[in-house]
């Protein structure tokens, strides 16, 4: 399946018999006769057609005709539409290669030879096989077939993307072979390997392959040999692994004794975005440049693509506690930072009893606890107007008793009042109504942090940030940005989190969750997500544009699959997120500052370089 920027790969790892190839190739065969997943592209490990463990009979004339022989029945009986990589061996010129053979059909691309030969403890084959150290390509002849021969790239042109494969050992070498062909623009390497079953090389090896596919911005897909080929000295592990960009996407590390396949989903548009924003890709391509060879392969588009494993509807969401923790200390230490710089230990805060500020005021807490001083010091002030909920305001007031803060208690409806009867408004709810609340409160939280020699801090969340859900300095406006590193999503279940230090809240925790997200700004009732959408859905939109760099269709195409939506919600979504995030970047060129927390951020000084008159790409 390959279909929007996604290609489905898989690993296998067949029973084996060792030195039957014919064996070997009908369980092959089979495989790929009952491949559910539709793969674009599959690989076998390193020498499946006879069995790693020949020893001398590799020298054997008669095994490299079975083998040959073999070779010849799976190419003429091959049931796969997609791209089958295998290994096994050839002579040439007398010498004996251990080669990753990459086919299509009945046709051979290309045949990769490997380069470092292990020759210590268990492994021997300096013994059998030559290394291969030549930069050139040269084609010879295979089974009547002209075929290129050496270090390659497989390239879809069309599609812009390349592949291409190792053979086991060529991945543990100081300087991996892969190494060079991701540098040289291949998103995929494969890799054919026989590797023992040896307690913690499995960790080992994940550690190998996610740095190697972090560093380099790329995907690998490893096949080992299958517990089944031999036991005289050594038990092969069969492991079967698939890492992209640094996580494991798909593994199977269980010792088996019968044939097994895993799949994973490759997204190759979010590997070419993060190199395109890289400077070190960019540099390191610069400095390791190579004409490799380039073999002309094509996917064409699938009509349907089943994902694998299903879509994370909350990507921003850290998946553990150590994360969440780690995400209030940074909270605590950026403010106590700041306040220690200033030469001030006050802050003050608008606490509304609304999720953000929620957040806010229980991380002003633990920083005041992390760092002793005084929870006085927090000045929470509430300020209620005609419009705001009696248990949400009450619910606040609960709240900062509980936790020991100051508490300043003012009903600003005479006043905001008074300022739409100055301008000669009508007291219309209309935007400036709703505004005139927002900007009041600010400046009201201003002139107490002048008088109490404090800072504002600022509670808005990054998904705010995104949609521009603020009024331009009112709340948008503070002298530090505490959840602006954040979206909602992350500050829902860091408010849950925040349960588990602060158990006295609990209860009021609980009554923020079973509230509707508001603005409280009219006297008819307001629900946030009726007027600007599911923030799951935003959040997820804001996630797969700044990290993934996914737009328009392909986006559209995501949130459909993550929370089975018809095509038109998708795309209205889609239309009405880059429309917001598009024409409130002017908002953001003035925000706060506040530091970064997760991989991205929204800050105009670090991050987002736009103008604030950038227009949103075209509706979809």
């Amino acid at each position: 399946m390959f279909k929007n920027g996604f290609i489905k790969v898989a690993a296998a790892s067949p029973k084996l018999r060792l030195a039957d190839p014919s064996f070997n190739t009908k369980e092959i065969l089979n495989i790929l006769q009952n491949l559910q997943d539709e793969p674009e592209i599959i690989i076998f490990p390193e020498l499946a057609i006879t069995g790693y463990s020949c020893g001398d009979l590799f020298f054997q004339d008669y095994l490299y005709k079975e083998n040959l022989n073999s070779i010849s029945d799976l190419l003429n009986s091959n049931p796969f539409k997609g791209i089958v990589i295998f290994g096994s061996y050839l002579y040439l010129d007398d010498l004996i290669y251990n080669c990753c053979f990459v086919v299509e059909g009945n046709k051979i691309l290309g045949i990769i030879p490997k380069t470092y030969l292990p020759h210590s403890h268990e492994f021997n084959e300096m013994r059998w096989f030559t290394s291969f150290d030549d930069e050139n390509v040269k084609n010879i002849e295979f089974l009547n077939q002209q075929v290129p021969f050496g270090r390659m790239l497989f390239t879809d042109y069309k599609n812009d993307f390349s592949f291409s494969c190792e053979v086991c050992g060529d991945v543990w070498a100081p300087k991996s072979i892969s190494q060079d062909l991701f540098l040289n623009n291949a998103l995929i390497v494969f890799n054919s390997s026989a590797s023992p079953a040896v307690i913690g090389k499995t960790e080992r090896r994940k550690l190998l392959l996610n740095n190697l596919t972090y560093k380099f911005t790329g995907a690998y897909v490893y096949a080992s040999t299958d517990a089944s080929e031999s036991s005289s000295e050594v038990l092969f592990g069969a492991e079967l692994i698939i890492s992209e960009n640094g996580e494991i996407l798909n593994l199977d590390g269980d010792l088996s004794l019968k044939s097994k396949v895993i799949f994973a989903d490759i997204d190759l548009d979010k590997l070419k975005y993060i190199r395109r924003s890289s400077s070190y890709y960019k540099q390191g391509v610069k400095y390791n440049k190579k004409d490799y060879y380039k073999v002309n392969v094509e996917f064409k588009e699938s009509k349907d693509y089943n994902f694998n494993t299903k879509l994370e509807k909350l990507p921003f969401v850290p998946k553990n506690t150590k994360d969440l923790h780690n995400i209030i200390e940074i909270q605590a230490c950026s403010v106590y930072k700041r306040l220690n710089y200033i030469g001030i230990d006050k802050v003050v805060l608008g606490v509304s009893g609304g999720l953000d500020s929620t957040v806010a005021l229980l991380s002003l807490c633990y920083m005041c606890d992390k760092f002793s001083i005084d929870r006085k010091n927090i000045i929470g002030v509430t300020l209620p107007t005609i419009n705001s909920k009696n248990s949400t305001y009450q619910n606040a007031l609960s709240l900062m008793k509980k936790l020991n803060i100051t508490i300043k208690d003012l009903n600003i409806d005479k006043e905001f009042k008074s300022q739409l009867k100055l301008i000669g408004h009508t007291g219309k709810e209309d935007v400036t109504y709703e505004n005139a609340q927002a900007r009041y409160r600010t400046l009201t939280l201003m002139n107490i942090a002048n008088m109490e020699k404090g800072i504002v801090i600022g509670t808005g969340d990054m998904s705010e940030v995104a949609l521009g859900w603020s009024t331009f300095n009112g709340d948008h406006m503070a002298m530090y940005g505490i959840n602006s590193g954040l979206p909602k999503t992350v500050i829902k279940v860091l408010c849950i989190y925040y349960k588990g230090i602060y158990s006295e809240i609990s209860k009021n925790i609980d009554y923020i969750f079973n509230e509707p997200i508001s603005p409280e700004l009219k006297s008819s009732k307001q629900f946030t997500e009726e007027i600007i959408g599911s923030y799951e859905i935003n959040d997820f939109i804001l996630y797969h544009f700044l990290v993934n760099g996914s737009q328009g269709q392909k986006l559209s195409y995501l949130i459909q699959n993550a929370f089975n939506i018809t095509e038109k919600e998708a795309k209205n979504y889609v239309n009405n997120f880059n429309d917001r995030f598009f024409k409130s970047q002017y908002k953001r060129l003035t925000m706060p500052e506040g530091v970064k927390i997760l991989e991205v951020s929204l800050s105009p000084r670090n991050e987002i370089k736009l103008n604030g008159d950038t227009y949103p790409p075209k509706k979809i």
